[in-house]
């Protein structure tokens, strides 16, 4: 299965930062980006890729 990490901004806006194969090597990125801290208006997340 292919993971996108987004980013969701305040406005609900939805965007793909990157692709991965590994569900947990996506889920380490967000973590690595949470560890530089916590911002206020976006989050970061992990959704599997829609099929086109």
């Amino acid at each position: 299965m292919i993971w996108e990490l987004c980013v969701r901004y305040a406005n609900g806006r939805e965007t793909v930062l990157d692709v991965f194969q590994s569900q947990a090597i996506a889920q380490n990125q967000v973590d690595k980006l949470y560890a530089e801290g916590y911002p206020m208006h976006f989050a970061y997340f992990v959704r599997p890729k829609c099929a086109t």
